[in-house]
C-alpha cells in the first residue's frame, strides 16, 4: 500500500546535526529496540542463547543511517512515526527474513513505513542497513517534495529489487558509514541527504528482471497469527500450551502450524514458550521476584523454568535479577 504522511511543513527549529558513525553493543534485545528513537518497537528473542547485538548509527539531519546487527532470531513487531520514511537492506542475511508475512532475500527491500505497523522476524546472523528520513528536517524544499513523491509509490513492506541496484544501495549506505566525522562536516548536508534519497528512489521504481512485488499470502493465516499474539500480551488470557490455545480459539492444531509456518516461519510451540520467557524476563527487570515473574506467566516448575530461561538467554533468572536490582 502506499504510505500516508500528514502534510508536511518544514520543521524550521531542527538542527541540522550531522554526527559520524557511532557504535554501540547489546546483550538485551529490549535495550537495542531503543536505538530506533520514537517507534513503538517491541523485540522477542525467538532462538536460544546469549544475545549479542549492535548498532553503528551516523545522522545526517533530517536522514539517519542505523546499521543494526543480529544473532539470534527476533521477533519484530511495531510501527514507525507517522512523518518518517523508513527502509532497509540486508548487508548480511544467514537464509531469509519474513516481513508481514512475506519472505524476503539479501536484494529485498524492507518498507517499514509501508502500513500502520509492521511485523519482522529476522533469522540468526542479520546485518541490517536502516534508512530513516524525517521529512521535515530535510534540508531544501526540493528534497521534502522527493520525499513526498516517495511517500505516494505503491510501497509494499517487501520489494524486490535487481542484484546491481541492491548492491548500489548498499554500497552507498557502506560509503556513508565509512566517511569520519570531520568528512561529513566538510560535506554539505543537502548533498549527503540527496544522495541517499536518490538510491532509495532508485530502489523503489526499478522493477527485478522476471520478479513481481506481491503482498502476503493467507490473509485468514494473518489474521489468526496476529489474534495469538494479542493473546500473548497480557498474562491473563495467555494460554500455557497449544491445545489450550486450540480451545480457545477454536481451531485446530494444525491450523495453527500451517499459520504460523507461512506467517513466522516459525514452530508455534517453540513460540509460544519463547514469548512467555521474554515476558518473563521484562518483569525481572523492572524489579519482580523470580517466582513472581515466572508463576505469572505459567511457569509452576521453578526448577525446570529455571533451565529453559538458561537455554534461552544463557543466564539463570536470578542473575538476571541481581543484575537489574543493582542498576
Amino acid at each position: 500500500m502506499a504510505s500516508q504522511l500528514p502534510d508536511i511543513e518544514p520543521d524550521m527549529n531542527a538542527s541540522p546535526a550531522v554526527r559520524g558513525v557511532t557504535y554501540c553493543a547489546f546483550t538485551d534485545v529490549d535495550a537495542q529496540a531503543r536505538i530506533f528513537k520514537d517507534w513503538h518497537l517491541d523485540y522477542t528473542q525467538i532462538s536460544r542463547g546469549v544475545f549479542h547485538g549492535s548498532s553503528s548509527i551516523v545522522s545526517l539531519g533530517g536522514v539517519r543511517v542505523l546499521v543494526e546487527g543480529l544473532d539470534k532470531v527476533i521477533l519484530q513487531r511495531g510501527s514507525v512515526p507517522a512523518d518518517r520514511i523508513a527502509v532497509a537492506v540486508p548487508l548480511e542475511l544467514n537464509g531469509h527474513a519474513r516481513m508481514c508475512g512475506e519472505e524476503s532475500g539479501r536484494d529485498s527491500l524492507h518498507v517499514f513505513s509501508s502500513g500502520r505497523d509492521f511485523e519482522f522476524v529476522s533469522p540468526d546472523q542479520h546485518l541490517l542497513a536502516n534508512v530513516e528520513i524525517d521529512v521535515r528536517q530535510l534540508q531544501s524544499d526540493a528534497l521534502r517534495s522527493f520525499a513526498l513523491s516517495l511517500c505516494e509509490a505503491n510501497l509494499t513492506p517487501v520489494m524486490p529489487m535487481n542484484a546491481v541496484t541492491a548492491e548500489r544501495l548498499r554500497n552507498v549506505l557502506r560509503h556513508i558509514l565509512s566517511i569520519s566525522t570531520h568528512e561529513l562536516a566538510c560535506t554539505p548536508v543537502e548533498q549527503l541527504q540527496g544522495a541517499i534519497l536518490s538510491v532509495v528512489s532508485e530502489a523503489v521504481e526499478v522493477e527485478p528482471a522476471g520478479m513481481r512485488r506481491t503482498g502476503p499470502g493467507h490473509p485468514s493465516h494473518y489474521a489468526l497469527v496476529a489474534a495469538i499474539q494479542s493473546r500473548l500480551e497480557d498474562a491473563q488470557t495467555c494460554p500455557l500450551s497449544i491445545a489450550e490455545l486450540c480451545g480457545q480459539l477454536g481451531v485446530s492444531r494444525r491450523t495453527i502450524q500451517y499459520a504460523f509456518q507461512h506467517v513466522l516461519d516459525l514452530n508455534p510451540v517453540a513460540y509460544l514458550r519463547a514469548v512467555r520467557l521474554n515476558h518473563v524476563r521484562r518483569a525481572l527487570r523492572v524489579g519482580d521476584s523470580v517466582t513472581v515473574a515466572a508463576t505469572r506467566w505459567g511457569f509452576l516448575h521453578l526448577g525446570s523454568f529455571a533451565q529453559d530461561y538458561r537455554s534461552m538467554f544463557g543466564e539463570l533468572p536470578s542473575v538476571t535479577a541481581r543484575k537489574y536490582r543493582q542498576v
